[in-house]
């Protein structure tokens, strides 16, 4: 009989240890919704200058990354500005992780690493989203981080994130200065423009003009919601301590 008592103890404690362990687990942490590494691709991250897949000064030596090299003085749209953005074909936005519905997957932030390899231009790397693939569209919101994370002319490899919260975020104009009147939240629940942008003044999600290469790795989408085989792992250990915990009684 003690030892049934001291059995009954034992799930129960493991049963309310676990409980409290997955409730922090599933409510309070973040989970990584999405990421790039540019392993084996560009993942299809582009941008209005030269890009490709590169391993020359990589963070680890031999592990690409994505490299874009930007001639301020190239006479084709866009050559000139320092522009990381997702694909804006309509044939992929609605398959694309990175863009959405950003409210029902809980997205929080974005995190990447960043080189600024130019020999005398700062980046002032900022997060751009928008309703709309691009700031030409006028039918549109943009919205542009009020911070942003100094890259100084040869910086070197960095770190970069961004809450993604109205309250971190501005509404900007589009290319011929009209503002959206979407709101945050409705802006978040269609994204379909996701870049990251140099800007010094964070009023426009054109980017600044700039001279030089930069690089990105491992950018991450962060949610709020666990990735699916992490919730039923979670779920599955509840079930089982409370099947021990009736085979007791």
């Amino acid at each position: 009989m003690k030892s049934l008592i001291l059995i009954k103890r034992f799930y129960s404690s493991a049963f309310f240890s676990l409980l409290a362990c997955s409730s922090s687990c599933l409510f309070g942490s973040s989970f990584t919704w999405v990421e790039s590494d540019f392993t084996l691709q560009t993942d299809d991250w582009g941008g209005g200058a030269d890009h490709f897949l590169s391993t020359q000064d990589a963070i680890d030596p031999g592990n690409s990354y994505f490299r874009e090299e930007i001639n301020m003085f190239g006479g084709e749209t866009n050559k000139n500005r320092m522009v990381v953005r997702r694909p804006v074909a309509s044939t992929v936005i609605g398959s694309d992780p990175w863009l959405g519905n950003f409210n029902a997957k809980g997205i929080q932030s974005v995190e990447l690493n960043f080189n600024n390899w130019s020999a005398d231009e700062p980046v002032y790397l900022r997060l751009a989203l928008s309703n709309v693939t691009k700031p030409m569209i006028s039918s549109g919101t943009w919205w542009v981080s009020t911070t942003y994370v100094t890259f100084l002319p040869e910086s070197g490899w960095g770190s970069a994130s961004f809450n993604i919260l109205e309250t971190e975020m501005q509404r900007v104009g589009d290319f011929n200065g009209g503002f959206g009147q979407d709101s945050f939240l409705e802006t978040l629940s269609d994204i379909k423009g996701f870049r990251f942008i140099a800007s010094s003044t964070g009023n426009s999600a054109l980017g600044d003009e700039f001279s030089g290469a930069i690089g990105v790795d491992n950018i991450r989408l962060i949610s709020s919601i666990p990735e699916p085989s992490r919730f039923a792992v979670t779920m599955g250990l509840l079930v089982t301590i409370s099947l021990l915990r009736r085979r007791t009684r």
